[in-house]
């Protein structure tokens, strides 16, 4: 009969080794409380969250101020000369908060299928964004 420091060993051993439950950020239960959270920490929320709309919502707001830090970018090094890119950075930031703002109001309603809806305004809003940003946005025609 093995002695039962050898069991306790053997136990805290097996414990070490097997993978641990991951715990879930409080904020993918609270997916409006960290307006102000840059790209990196929202890539951190999202590889936290179990729930893929979750998961997706906050990855797409990570690329959307990723994506709004290129126009600004691009606003700068074109301040001498008119172009569009200013117009477009305050696009940008006004639809990403009317797209928040509506999506809060109709997710604390109760309205479960906001959070994918609202990850999907993101997902156009990236995608025209990443058009400017490759000299594209005159092409887009408002699509």
């Amino acid at each position: 009969m093995p002695h039962p420091a050898a069991k306790l060993a053997l136990l805290c051993c097996l414990l070490g080794v097997l993978p641990q439950p991951r715990a879930e950020t409080p904020a993918c239960h609270q997916p409006f409380a960290h307006p102000e959270a840059g790209a990196e920490r929202l890539r951190a929320i999202a590889r936290a969250c179990d729930d893929p709309v979750l998961a997706r919502l906050y990855h797409h707001r990570a690329a959307h101020r990723e994506a709004l830090g290129e126009i600004a970018l691009l606003a700068r090094l074109h301040r001498a000369h008119g172009n569009a890119d200013r117009l477009r950075l305050h696009q940008g930031r006004i639809h990403a908060a009317l797209l928040e703002g509506f999506a809060a109001r109709a997710w604390h309603a109760g309205r479960a299928e906001t959070l994918d809806a609202l990850a999907r305004g993101y997902a156009r809003a990236i995608d025209r964004l990443e058009r400017t940003i490759a000299g594209q946005d005159l092409a887009y025609g408002g699509r």
